[in-house]
């Protein structure tokens, strides 16, 4: 296992009275997984949490299992859990959620791009683009710039990118352009696409930090957790699983942590009051450990390069920004 020593402690954080200091996060993919005890902590500390997800159903019940283990870990001031609609495959749903939360608040202190999709076999979306590097990236980046203004209402707005270790599978710099990478045997070229999808996520958070230098955004790589739906393809695979679970197994005995020591870099992120803009950009690793990125996610070129294309294709989709 992981050591824990070093390990961000959320309990260090500041518990809010939401009467008196009323403090908003948005996350996606809060209903599983380490989004899961990403909401409960906020939820504990006082935080009014909006979860974006798909399935309504799914996300309430996940609100109502997080309501009850909070009851469970403490009798303090609570924050409120909402549930927001977004389908991160469909890019014409994320404005649309944008607005729904903008009926209801008029500034957004958090916005923790958490959700995702990891290994999957090859599929385009509606919008024309692969789907990890929609799901994981391009959605996410389309949530983010209608998200700025409401970021720029906040006293210490922050923005918290889930990316991965699994970004350094992208061994060279892809342009965007290339990013389908649809290419045989899909066993290795998925991971590719993953790690190209988080790359641009780390990228991303550097890039926000340049344009939007009065938001701390940065990007954390959780951990290994075996424990995530993100398995889920690979353990289900016809003549395959046995094998699969095996090696997620011992991947989790060796490596793993679980999914609440999961969300405690993105918790770090999102609540230590010892961050400032000044570690703008930063990418922190398993348990809220500063971390360094690979070479391909660091050079400025790549950055850029990774911005000024998807901004152009958004833009060309009909999704226009005023910067």
């Amino acid at each position: 296992m992981v050591k824990q020593t070093k390990f961000y402690d959320p309990t260090t954080a500041p518990y809010l009275d939401p009467k008196k200091d009323r403090r908003v996060v948005f996350i996606t993919g809060g209903n599983s997984g380490i989004g899961w005890y990403t909401c409960l902590h906020l939820y504990l500390h006082g935080y009014i949490v909006y979860v974006g997800g798909r399935t309504e159903s799914k996300v309430v019940k996940a609100i109502d299992e997080i309501k009850a283990e909070a009851r469970e870990r403490q009798n303090r001031h609570f924050g409120e859990l909402n549930y927001v609609y977004i389908d991160l495959t469909d890019l014409s749903t994320v404005p649309k959620a944008v607005e729904t939360f903008g009926s209801k608040e008029n500034k957004l202190d958090v916005l923790i791009n958490n959700a995702g999709i990891m290994g999957v076999p090859y599929e385009e979306t509606k919008d024309g683009y692969e789907i990890q590097y929609q799901v994981n990236f391009v959605s996410h980046l389309l949530l983010t710039l209608k998200m700025i203004p409401y970021l720029q209402a906040a006293a210490h707005p922050r923005i918290v990118n889930l990316a991965s270790v699994g970004h350094n599978s992208e061994f060279k710099y892809f342009h965007p352009k290339n990013h389908y990478l649809k290419h045989f045997p899909n066993s290795v070229y998925t991971w590719i696409r993953y790690g190209k999808s988080k790359c641009s996520q780390i990228q991303s958070a550097k890039a926000l930090a340049k344009h939007f230098p009065e938001i701390l955004s940065v990007s954390v790589h959780p951990g290994i957790i075996v424990g995530t739906e993100l398995y889920d393809h690979w353990r289900n695979i016809p003549g395959l699983k046995f094998v699969g679970n095996g090696v997620i197994g011992t991947m989790g005995k060796l490596m793993g942590v679980s999914n609440e020591e999961g969300s405690l870099a993105t918790l770090k992120a999102a609540m230590d009051p010892e961050l400032t803009l000044k570690d703008n950009g930063n990418y922190y690793v398993t348990g809220g450990i500063l971390g360094s990125p690979s070479s391909v996610a660091s050079k400025q070129s790549n950055v850029e390069e990774t911005w000024k294309w998807n901004i152009e294709q958004l833009d060309k989709r009909g999704y226009h920004f005023d910067f």
